[in-house]
């Protein structure tokens, strides 16, 4: 990597830029700037926006129903199976509406937090990703502007995008180091 493009200009002074991530990935400071970054970015709104996609009430009404009846195994939505998605994400929802201690009369925030929590992850665990193949500054730059930009929305909705994207990335960052080394 040449000097100009490690942030050194033609003077060979350091761009307040190029000094800050440099600190970042000197520091090991990057999880911590992505996790206040993620969180500044996706809580915004999460209790004002109303329901948007047409799947999510279907979640949260599912996951209402399973705390509910207190039948955490046959999902249904209305009188109807729900046996669509992976059935992981309506245990997490009914394990935070339970710990929200709102029970079955929580609102669509509660829902969503895994969701939040989900994206959140997905952000920390891409830059986990992207350090077996780069530097910290890269990996951070690489995952500050990315994936906070593209998962604003999903971060938001009480479904299973978030939440899977977090556990694909946690099972392709535990490859990385060996796809990441020389043979």
């Amino acid at each position: 990597m040449s000097e100009t493009s490690a942030g050194r200009g033609t003077e060979g002074f350091e761009t307040a830029g190029a000094r800050w991530l440099r600190l970042i990935g000197r520091r090991g400071l990057a999880p911590l700037v992505l996790l206040l970054l993620a969180l500044v970015f996706f809580a915004p709104g999460l209790s004002q926006v109303p329901p948007l996609d047409r799947d999510e009430p279907r979640f949260a009404q599912a996951t209402k129903q399973m705390v509910e009846s207190r039948d955490f195994i046959d999902i249904r939505f209305q009188d109807m199976a729900r046996h669509k998605k992976p059935v992981g994400i309506y245990w997490l929802q009914s394990a935070v509406v339970e710990a929200s201690g709102l029970g079955h009369d929580a609102p669509i925030w509660v829902y969503r937090l895994v969701s939040q929590l989900g994206a959140v992850l997905a952000v920390l665990l891409s830059y986990w990703c992207v350090r077996a193949f780069a530097a910290p500054p890269v990996a951070f730059r690489r995952r500050a502007g990315r994936r906070l930009a593209d998962r604003r929305v999903e971060a938001r909705l009480a479904k299973t995008d978030a939440m899977l994207l977090a556990s694909i990335l946690a099972a392709q960052g535990a490859l990385a180091p060996d796809l990441a080394r020389p043979r």
